[in-house]
């Protein structure tokens, strides 16, 4: 009797993880294809960060904001995480957050470093796939809302949103970046949470919850889509405009809306695998909810 239901559970098991990290490695490869391989890529990438207007910004704001994400920050930030999740009784959690942290970033310089070099001929910036800034803010997103309880989960999806998404499209609008290098940030994150999840997660037991289905599946996407266009509202606000011309106000606008719904996208993918398999076990002898 007992059979059918644990196959059923190891099937689920392997689904969970395993469409994420598919995710992560399908939209790094599309992005490398399309953004360093084609020549119509290339050209695409570059219009974008020319359609941007610099000029607009008031005394280098958005670049005082991104000078933020600095290691020291980002130390204290995981180091508050496992604290909150070792307050949790999840120790697991605890010690897959770090390598959540440190594998993402050095994974981002040696990917914009030794492997994705820009192909002779292309845009006139440097070699700076994936964004290093972008890495860093999502990878401290990441950490909070798997480590954060189920019922603060939506706030920190929304307050990741915001922070991660602002970050990624402020390095464009900067002109550090490309958006490329923004999206491929969010696969090099989403596939370092599979590695943080599996530790962390339990794949052996039923959860102890409510599945976290179409719901909140849904609803901590959307709450982190939304934090990351308020994310690119505020650097409207801080300067943040296109060049004149229909053309230019097409692609920034159209660039910035990918790259938020990307950005919720990679978030909410992370904290619905959390919902589904990060829980406390019950003491022995107690029922399951």
């Amino acid at each position: 009797m007992s059979e059918v239901p644990a196959r059923r559970s190891a099937i689920r098991d392997i689904a969970d993880i395993c469409w994420l990290l598919v995710g992560g490695l399908l939209l790094l490869a599309i992005v490398v294809v399309v953004g360093l391989k084609t020549r119509a890529g290339q050209i695409l990438d570059e219009d974008v960060v020319r359609s941007f207007r610099v000029d607009r910004f008031h005394a280098g704001r958005i670049e005082v904001l991104l000078s933020e994400i600095r290691v020291l920050p980002m130390a204290l930030i995981t180091a508050a995480a496992m604290v909150i999740a070792l307050l949790g009784r999840h120790w697991r959690v605890a010690i897959g957050l770090p390598l959540l942290v440190v594998g993402a970033n050095q994974t981002t310089q040696l990917l914009k470093t030794e492997y994705l070099t820009r192909s002779p001929g292309g845009l006139d910036l440097p070699v700076s796939m994936p964004s290093g800034h972008t890495t860093a803010a999502l990878s401290m997103a990441a950490v909070l809302i798997i480590a954060v309880p189920r019922v603060l989960r939506p706030l920190a999806c929304f307050v990741g949103g915001l922070v991660a998404g602002g970050a990624g499209i402020g390095t464009v609008a900067e002109r550090w970046h490309r958006p490329g290098d923004v999206l491929a940030a969010v696969a090099v994150v989403v596939i370092w949470s599979v590695l943080a999840l599996v530790v962390g997660a339990h794949w052996v037991d039923r959860p102890r919850v409510r599945a976290a289905g179409f719901d909140r599946g849904v609803g901590n996407t959307a709450l982190a889509v939304v934090g990351a266009f308020i994310g690119a509202y505020v650097l409207h606000r801080l300067g943040m405009a296109p060049m004149p011309g229909s053309k230019a106000n097409a692609l920034v606008y159209g660039s910035v809306a990918v790259m938020a719904v990307v950005t919720g996208l990679g978030l909410g993918a992370i904290s619905l695998v959390a919902d589904r398999r990060i829980f406390r076990n019950p003491p022995t002898g107690g029922k399951q909810a």
